[in-house]
């Protein structure tokens, strides 16, 4: 991509508590050597249906089960509610490139667009049970889910190959 173009960047982070967001903006910041040509409109923690809702006017599917108002979906759920958020978001902000992370049970999701194209990321790591389930098992979810769409990221905004670990959605399906 040309060094005179910035990209536009927004995320609706849940089980990745802002960490990707954030973390571009650390590698975008003025005062990075090498720093990414990107310039982050919004990094939005959203862990419920009602304030996804209300803040970005969509309604979501019912999730599997609400505990202190945070929406749990099974692994199907996350990720048709990463493709919808992404997709919304993109829309409403305008951005080039937009993230949508949702985790509950099973592995976390986190959908990203850029361009025409939607990249999926899913976790290794399973959460089984949540909220009833090892702290430790849903730390190292959410730390792979943060690590690898960083990695993503730097590929698409530098132009390198896209990792192995992601799957292509060609022609914004989703």
């Amino acid at each position: 991509m040309s060094d005179s173009r910035i990209l536009t960047f927004a995320s609706v982070e849940c089980f990745t508590h802002c960490e990707i967001g954030m973390g571009l903006h650390k590698l975008s910041a003025p005062y990075v050597e090498n720093r990414l040509p990107v310039s982050v409109s919004a990094v939005m923690f959203l862990p419920s249906v009602y304030s996804i809702e209300e803040v970005l006017d969509i309604r979501l599917p019912a999730p599997k089960a609400h505990i202190n108002g945070v929406k749990v979906y099974d692994e199907i759920g996350n990720m048709n509610v990463a493709l919808i958020l992404s997709r919304v978001l993109k829309e409403k902000m305008g951005v080039d490139i937009s993230v949508a992370s949702s985790a509950g049970n099973g592995r976390g999701t986190v959908c990203l667009r850029f361009n025409k194209e939607t990249f999926i990321i899913r976790t290794t790591n399973e959460v089984r049970n949540f909220p009833f389930t090892d702290a430790e098992k849903v730390y190292r979810r959410k730390a792979e889910a943060v690590d690898k769409t960083l990695l993503l990221l730097k590929a698409l905004i530098l132009g390198d190959d896209i990792p192995d670990f992601v799957e292509v959605l060609s022609n914004g399906y989703g």
